[in-house]
């Protein structure tokens, strides 16, 4: 399913990248940088994923699945936590900083955001940080030290391929969010539409 969905995001990313702009009722004009199509991809994922955080009643945030084949498995929190974890992580790899936040042990966040606003406000803090990271991606592909949490192997990686690699992981993410909310009643908003 990763490997599907990486190829899928490089087809999509191919299309964005080679597509010329069009303005309304002109001839087109140049195509987007890498940079831009990150930028685009992350304004996407952050709208669904912030929308499915701000719909979850807080009570629910403790949710996880039950039954045989769910042990171990995050809860929502954990899961927007992780989320966030991994923005910070492979935004500061991008940038060749460390992380402006605390994202706790792994890829887990940091275990002092425990409320739905904190975990939310760490959310919509991670996806600013991968933004900025997302803008510092120039079309040259600069090698860049692969970051630790990175499947990329080890040595150098490229900015836009630890950004793809950020947006994979998200809408893997993404798919767990609108099954936990789901199992809880909640139409997710991008299916109300």
């Amino acid at each position: 399913m990763k490997r599907f969905a990486m190829m899928l995001l490089f087809s999509v990313f191919t299309l964005a990248c080679t597509a010329p702009v069009h303005a309304q009722g002109t001839e087109p004009t140049t195509g987007r940088s890498s940079g831009q199509v990150v930028d685009f991809i992350l304004d996407i994922q952050e709208r669904r994923v912030v929308e499915m955080a701000e719909v979850m009643p807080e009570a629910k945030y403790s949710f996880a699945p039950g039954g045989s084949g769910f042990q171990g498995v995050r809860t929502f929190a954990e899961q927007l936590r992780h989320i966030a974890a991994d923005n910070y992580l492979l935004g500061a790899g991008i940038l060749g900083e460390k992380p402006p936040v605390d994202v706790g042990r792994g890829e887990e966040g940091s275990a002092a955001v425990r409320t739905k606003s904190e975990i939310v406000g760490y959310l919509k803090g991670s996806f600013t940080y991968m933004h900025r990271a997302a803008r510092s991606i120039d079309d040259e592909n600069i090698p860049i030290p692969t970051p630790p949490i990175s499947p990329w192997p080890k040595g150098n990686a490229t900015r836009l391929g630890v950004a793809l690699e950020d947006c994979v992981h998200t809408w893997d993410h993404y798919g767990q969010l609108v099954e936990y909310l789901r199992m809880n009643g909640i139409i997710p908003p991008e299916s109300r539409k």
